[in-house]
């Protein structure tokens, strides 16, 4: 597939992609988090369960389609900067209802995600992506 120059520029700039980056671990911090809620056995077990499937297909397949930098993945970027955090504290607020054991690994999700989305939207803001956009 060709790439236009837009996009050339996009994937040379390392601030775009550790914007990008900050933002898929992020996404995948969330990912797990709900998968520890609503999938209650061991990693090896959990991985035969539908649901453990169907919630990391969600940010696998965002990070699949982000790698391609085409307009349409690029504009999401941000969005999912300010979405993550909500999704971790979403998450943590629904532990604190299911759950009667400890909490910390979720308030250590949340911390992380939120410093990674921090990190991720300084670093968009001085990106080649915020200063040019994702093109057409």
């Amino acid at each position: 597939m060709k790439h236009s120059e837009q996009q050339l520029r996009l994937r040379r700039d390392k601030v775009t992609a550790f914007a990008i980056f900050s933002c898929m671990l992020a996404l995948g911090l969330s990912a797990v988090g709900l998968v520890t809620l609503f999938v209650e056995r061991p990693q090896v077990e959990a991985r035969g369960n539908p649901l453990y499937w169907l919630i990391l297909l969600v940010p696998a397949s965002w990070v699949w389609w982000v790698q391609d930098y085409s307009p349409r993945a690029l504009r999401t970027v941000r969005p999912l900067l300010f979405a993550a955090p909500l999704i971790a504290g979403g998450v943590l607020a629904l532990a604190s209802q299911v759950r009667n054991d400890a909490m910390t690994q979720y308030w250590v999700m949340l911390v992380l995600v939120c410093l990674l989305t921090l990190m991720g939207g300084v670093l968009y803001d001085s990106s080649v992506l915020a200063r040019e956009g994702p093109g057409d």
